[in-house]
């Protein structure tokens, strides 16, 4: 099926493809310290003495959903690592975060939620409409504590409230037992907050801090204990998001680095700092609308923002480096200078007519395409999305091309024998 819209405000034809309804919300998760050198299964974990370290698996991390294999940050630490997720911007201060994606959602109607175990900023907390922070990142440390942004709905309140109140029952183990149960806290109330909040627009950034605190304080073999535990409730709420048509990205702030099998981790200090198992993260995209797929290539924290809300079709209006990772199953092809009676194929089948002057095509899965127009046919290759400006002088058709290729050719040679020429007869 094919829709077609058409607009009074100008001669533009939107031309629509099948293809999976948005999400409705989205929810960040970021575990603290997590790097992807200890759950890739693409990647191995070394200590500064050179000895291999064991990773966990993760099976709800790495088998579904697009995976990104190579993500780096720019700061391997937690508060301004987190100001840079935000904002899409590596060259951030964390008391100045400037334009968020929280406000791009905010100004599009979603919610702006927060779960926190330490992590940001006091700027980015005051975006929140609903947060839950633990300030001080401590397993046996003060109680969460609750804050609400004027006029939020009494639901809100009433379900953090709640969630609060349930913290003593996740911190009465010890040993490595206190750390998994730590992260539990933050994945399960981030799984009931969604199951609470079916049908509303939100955006979730939820941050658990039990692997952080592991590597700091249990060595290498803690650290892997600890992550491995992360698999049952981030199944859970993976499940969850998925009944509720959420968007659900998974990422880390840093990694760690240890000195050996024994001793105690560290990221941000020199001798750390530099380390792809401090610098390298996960990030795995989950959810309606995203393609199955393990994409390679070299990504920054900076590319986070932009694509969670090109996901959510929102208009980012970030001031940064980053771009949007194309992890969609569907992509737009907009055409300006388009010629009378434009069509879009893909291979001999014609899938939909355009019109003259601008349209755009939407709902196209990856793959090659070519646009034609009477006997003009012009080649396209879509791997995210894409503007074309056909009346533009600068697109050639790829026969053109060879042809001026050619010519270029022939009066480069033609130059050089004449120069030839000249040098031997004055030899003469």
């Amino acid at each position: 099926m094919i829709l077609l819209l058409l607009t009074n405000e100008c001669p533009a034809l939107d031309v629509e493809m099948d293809r999976a309804d948005e999400p409705t919300g989205a929810v960040l998760l970021v575990v603290d310290g997590l790097g992807s050198s200890y759950v890739y299964p693409e990647h191995r974990a070394y200590a500064l003495d050179g000895s291999l370290l064991q990773s966990a698996l993760l099976f709800n991390l790495t088998g579904s959903g697009a995976r990104i294999l190579d993500v780096r940050v720019p700061i391997p630490e937690t508060t301004p690592s987190h100001s840079v997720l935000v904002t899409g911007r590596a060259d951030v201060k964390a008391q100045q975060p400037a334009r968020t994606l929280f406000d791009a959602a905010r100004e599009e109607g979603y919610l702006c939620l927060g779960l926190l175990q330490r992590g940001d900023a006091m700027p980015v907390l005051q975006e929140m409409d609903a947060v839950l922070y633990l300030d001080d990142n401590s397993l046996k440390g003060a109680e969460p504590i609750p804050g609400f942004r004027a006029g939020a709905a009494g639901n809100i309140s009433t379900l953090f409230q709640k969630w609060r109140d349930s913290f003593g029952r996740y911190a009465d183990g010890s040993g490595i037992a206190a750390y998994i149960e730590y992260n539990a806290w933050a994945l399960d109330g981030a799984r009931e907050i969604v199951r609470n909040l079916s049908g509303q627009k939100f955006v979730l950034l939820v941050n658990a801090g039990g692997v952080d605190s592991a590597g700091h304080e249990l060595g290498a073999e803690g650290y892997r204990e600890v992550i491995a535990a992360l698999d049952g409730p981030l199944g859970r709420l993976a499940e969850e998001c998925r009944r509720n048509d959420l968007l659900l990205v998974v990422t880390a702030d840093h990694g760690m680095v240890f000195p050996g099998r024994e001793g105690k981790g560290g990221h941000s200090a020199e001798k750390y700092a530099d380390r792809l198992e401090a610098r390298r993260v996960p990030l795995v995209f989950l959810g309606q609308g995203i393609e199955e797929m393990n994409l390679g290539g070299r990504w920054t924290q900076m590319d986070i923002a932009p694509t969670l809300l090109s996901l959510l079709n929102i208009s980012a209006g970030l001031v940064g480096e980053g771009e949007s990772i194309p992890v969609a199953d569907s992509f737009s092809l907009q055409v300006k200078g388009a010629p009378e009676g434009l069509e879009i194929w893909q291979g001999e089948e014609m899938l939909a007519e355009g019109s003259s002057g601008k349209c755009s095509f939407w709902g196209l899965s990856r793959g090659v395409y070519s646009l034609r127009a009477g006997k003009k046919e012009w080649p396209v290759t879509v791997n995210g999305d894409m503007l074309l400006d056909l009346g533009s002088k600068a697109w050639l058709g790829e026969g053109w091309k060879r042809i001026v290729g050619v010519v270029l050719i022939l009066v480069i040679n033609l130059v050089g024998m004449v120069a030839i020429v000249r040098i031997w007869r004055r030899d003469v």
